[in-house]
């Protein structure tokens, strides 16, 4: 049996189905909360999966240990299945989608831009959720799980969203002309400060927020911005001693 909603909130799977929905389009398919953690892109894969086994500690001369060969005659070239296959890759796609909706979620959350609550199920009382919870380290678990802790209590609560006011997702796709400008945004952002991928996903989306921006052209964007590696040098580093 699900849980009561109060009239004008609605659950955390509802709004991040929302957030989806305006976020990817059609590239949402509303399955995405069921794609396994831990899965890894076809270009890591490519990178690790001709890597030597671990070695063993305990074994000779340095050679692979009992149970690393055991592991890498495993049926599966992966612990999570197999990456070369496609349906593990259109998973693995719906698992960034998923999580892209959770940081929008939590962005949003935090910048009072959308209001949540705590409801009480044993005395039905709805405490209002203090932007301060979502700066927390626990916030992305607390979304995960649609649960927080209910103030002055041991008990935790259901969290609830504010209902989202119909708007108008942006229906035109971005023009390819428009892909090379999107890289040096986001090359001239990732100069200033780290973004994980859902972060960059959401710069451009915020940047270019006339055009919907589909998966395929993210995923090109990213391949284009070149990341500098180490830190800018110092005077003091090629100075003279």
């Amino acid at each position: 049996m699900s849980e009561f909603i109060p009239s004008g909130y609605i659950s955390v799977d509802d709004a991040l189905e929302h957030i989806g929905r305006e976020t990817f389009a059609s590239e949402w398919t509303g399955q995405e909360r069921r794609a396994r953690p831990g899965l890894i892109g076809i270009d890591e894969w490519l990178r690790i999966k001709d890597l030597a086994p671990a070695r063993g500690s305990g074994a000779p001369d340095g050679a692979p240990s009992r149970k690393s060969a055991t592991r890498s005659n495993a049926k599966s070239p992966h612990s999570t299945g197999d990456p070369s296959s496609d349906s593990y890759q259109i998973e693995y796609r719906a698992g960034l989608r998923y999580e892209a909706a959770r940081d929008r979620l939590r962005v949003l959350l935090e910048s009072g831009d959308r209001e949540a609550a705590i409801l009480d199920p044993f005395t039905g009382k709805m405490h209002r959720a203090a932007k301060t919870l979502w700066r927390q380290s626990g916030a992305d678990r607390m979304i995960k799980k649609g649960r927080a802790p209910i103030p002055g209590s041991p008990n935790t609560g259901s969290i609830i969203i504010k209902e989202f006011r119909a708007a108008a997702a942006p229906t035109k796709p971005m023009p390819g002309a428009k892909i090379s400008e999107a890289i040096k945004a986001l090359q001239e952002e990732m100069a200033k400060r780290s973004l994980t991928r859902p972060q960059q996903a959401h710069f451009l989306r915020d940047r270019f927020s006339d055009y919907r921006v589909s998966e395929r052209q993210i995923s090109q964007i990213y391949q284009s911005v070149t990341v500098r590696l180490g830190r800018p040098k110092r005077k003091s580093d090629t100075a003279g001693g």
